[in-house]
């Protein structure tokens, strides 16, 4: 019964994704209003309808179907069709706000029954910034040091800094509110209780210093840097052609642009004795990579994906370019 209710409620948990994401503030139009305003009541119509059967009130769901009863609810507040542009804009921002958490509470109650629902990632110009500037940060820093093993102490402080705050903030609520009031403005709803990004974009630059080679860590560090949030913008506002996980073609394919022709910067910076075809093959390959791990990346969070992926796909171009990495 429990794998029944979750199989049926899935798959309208999905549209519910994609009609949020229409409710993105960088996406929000006003003459969708009606056909988006359908969606919601056909998909509030027949959540309540299947909570409220027989068999799924039985069910021996945990608390799925509180979950989902709790959806049904917030659906119910959907904005009347009255009103300004701007005071209509206003309500269905304050029904999004509402309705965020309890789709992703359901989100995680559905991965108890191996039911993937994409979490949902709005639009964040803060948290974009955030995430180019540690980018540029890392670049510099990189650029900077005498010695590549420098490289490997500084992130394994910052490595260690981050998990052992992982690790605390598990066992106090407290702490976990503070962290997560003080990072609010640039973390995602569903990191409250997962890993934060921050922390595996830590681990991954960690990972990237121990090759011990500038080259082909700067160009990793900008496929990450830069290709991710300027998908993320992309793909928001403009992205209409679905992939998989939530990704659009529109994003990936800025993915692979931006990131591509940064890294392709970050390369010349680092190596400008090595012809820059090479370079660019090397950046290429990084950035293709990076495109494609962060479109398929599931289980594993993408900065940490993007990040090896891009690495090593430039490592192996410049290994067969015959492109020396010191």
């Amino acid at each position: 019964m429990a794998q029944a209710l979750a199989d049926e409620s899935g798959r309208l948990v999905i549209e519910l994704h994609a009609a949020l994401q229409e409710m993105d503030p960088a996406r929000w139009n006003a003459s969708a209003v009606g056909s988006l305003r359908d969606r919601i009541e056909a998909i509030r119509d027949r959540l309540y309808g299947l909570t409220c059967e027989p068999w799924a009130q039985h069910a021996d769901s945990d608390d799925l179907r509180t979950r989902l009863v709790s959806v049904s609810e917030a659906l119910r507040a959907m904005p009347s069709a009255d009103g300004s542009l701007g005071t209509a804009r206003s309500a269905w921002m304050a029904f999004r706000r509402e309705l965020v958490p309890r789709y992703e509470a359901a989100r995680g109650a559905l991965s108890s029954y191996a039911i993937h629902v994409p979490s949902l990632r709005p639009t964040n110009y803060r948290r974009s910034f955030f995430h180019a500037l540690m980018g540029t940060t890392t670049l510099a820093i990189l650029y900077a040091l005498p010695d590549p093993v420098w490289g490997i102490a500084i992130t394994g402080g910052f490595l260690v800094w981050a998990w052992t705050m992982e690790t605390v903030r598990r066992s106090s609520r407290r702490l976990n509110a503070l962290l997560m009031k003080a990072f609010g403005p640039v973390a995602h709803p569903h990191e409250t209780n997962r890993v934060n990004s921050a922390t595996w974009y830590v681990t991954a630059l960690f990972l990237l210093s121990l090759s011990r080679s500038p080259l082909v860590c700067a160009i990793g560090v900008a496929v990450l840097g830069f290709g991710d949030p300027i998908a993320a913008l992309v793909g928001r506002r403009f992205g209409r052609i679905k992939l998989v996980h939530g990704r659009t073609l529109e994003g990936t394919l800025a993915f692979f642009v931006a990131g591509g022709l940064i890294a392709f910067g970050a390369a010349w910076l680092f190596a400008p004795a090595v012809a820059w075809p090479r370079l660019l093959a090397m950046a290429g390959a990084g950035a293709a990579a990076g495109s494609l791990a962060e479109l398929l990346s599931l289980r594993i969070d993408d900065n940490l994906s993007v990040a090896l992926a891009a690495t090593a796909a430039a490592a192996a171009t410049g290994w067969a370019l015959g492109v020396p990495f010191v």
